[in-house]
C-alpha cells in the first residue's frame, strides 16, 4: 500500500496539475462562450417571433373590425 501511495505522489507533479487546470479552464471558457452565444440566438428568435405575432394580431384585429363594420 505504501508503494502505491509513492507511485501516486510521483505521478502527480506540479506540471501535470498545472496542465490539468489549464485544460479544465479552457474547456469551461469554451462551454461558457457556447452557452452565451446560444442564449443570444434564442433572444433574437424570441424577438422575431414577438414581431410576427404583433403583425398577426394587427391583421386579425383589422379583419375582425372590417367584418363587424360590414354587418
Amino acid at each position: 500500500m505504501g508503494n502505491k501511495k509513492e507511485r501516486i505522489k510521483d505521478f502527480i507533479t506540479a506540471e501535470r496539475v498545472a496542465i490539468f487546470f489549464g485544460l479544465l479552464s479552457t474547456c469551461l471558457i469554451v462551454a461558457l462562450v457556447i452557452v452565451v452565444v446560444h442564449r443570444d440566438n434564442l433572444w433574437i428568435e424570441l424577438d422575431e417571433a414577438k414581431r410576427k405575432l404583433d403583425v398577426l394580431e394587427d391583421y386579425i384585429q383589422s379583419h375582425l373590425f372590417n367584418t363587424i363594420s360590414n354587418r
